[in-house]
């Protein structure tokens, strides 16, 4: 494999020092009986990753016969880490918010549903399922036992419903069941629009698992990863981030099955740059050497 080095300009701004105004918003998907909302601030991977836990927590219900609705209500805490927070309970998803007396938010559903509701930078797919498992075995306990709370971590300000969270983090931290590891073989393609050619992904097994396509529709395996940061194309290379400082490069030939992959790069100095952004990469400029790879982000 030829060896290359490369200045890659990435942007990563704080949203309020920009000049452009900015508002999180929903993105909303159905899966049979299951609805899916996720609240984030820019275009992240997440929004996909979430879609995918849509698919695979409708495989589950039909697995445990539940046809009733479920709600998967993902609050994507995207300027940084943080200590994951789950919620369940049964309701319409109203979420009232305690810096205003007024009930400024509506039912969102039309009739009660489950309802499993999470605040995360990373989504945890094997806890969601564990979850969901764990709320249809238990739905009548889960109706008598919610009660209004008022969480106010992570820049939420809510009042809802839930059962006692510290039984959701004892579901939290067990490993997958039975059901869950059954369902997690289920092969679910990146939820994306019009896919024909360059580089994707699809989720089994817990792990996200890379491919290419080419113009003549031939598939070829590249590397699977615990984890999608986020996805930049530039023309034939490809820039797939398992972390917001550490990424892959992927030279991709479209006519062919040739494919180039780096050993993971690390950006060494992020500076003060936040994560509030996804990031974006403005320039990449190619260098061939012959014997070793400069680091140079």
């Amino acid at each position: 494999m030829k060896k290359y080095s490369f200045i890659l300009a990435i942007i990563l701004t704080l949203t309020y020092m920009t000049g452009l105004a900015h508002q999180d918003f929903f993105t909303i998907k159905d899966y049979g009986n299951v609805k899916v909302r996720i609240l984030t601030g820019f275009k992240y991977e997440e929004i996909n990753k979430a879609f995918i836990i849509g698919q695979l927590a409708e495989k589950l219900s039909s697995k445990l016969n539940y046809s009733e609705p479920i709600f998967l209500d993902f609050n994507h805490h995207y300027v940084d880490n943080c200590i994951p927070a789950y919620f369940i309970s049964y309701d319409k998803g109203k979420i009232k918010y305690n810096h205003d007396s007024s009930d400024k938010e509506i039912d969102f559903l039309t009739k009660n549903a489950l309802i499993v509701r999470q605040v995360s930078r990373q989504f945890n797919t094997i806890a969601t399922l564990n979850l969901i498992e764990y709320s249809i075995k238990n739905i009548t306990s889960i109706k008598e036992q919610q009660q209004q709370i008022e969480y106010t971590e992570n820049y939420c300000q809510w009042i809802i419903n839930s059962i006692d969270t510290n039984l959701i983090k004892k579901h939290v931290k067990e490993p997958a069941s039975i059901l869950t590891n059954e369902i997690l073989k289920f092969k679910i393609q990146r939820p994306v629009d019009d896919f024909n050619i360059g580089i994707s992904y699809y989720f089994q097994n817990n792990s996200y698992k890379l491919y290419s396509k080419n113009i003549y529709n031939e598939i070829t395996e590249i590397i699977s990863l615990e984890y999608i940061y986020d996805i930049l194309e530039l023309e034939e290379v490809t820039l797939i981030f398992d972390s917001d400082t550490t990424f892959y490069n992927i030279q991709l030939n479209p006519f062919g099955k040739k494919i180039e992959i780096s050993s993971k790069k690390t950006i060494n100095n992020k500076n003060n740059l936040s994560a509030y952004r996804p990031f974006t990469a403005e320039s990449m400029l190619f260098y061939y050497l012959t014997n070793k790879i400069k680091n140079e982000y």
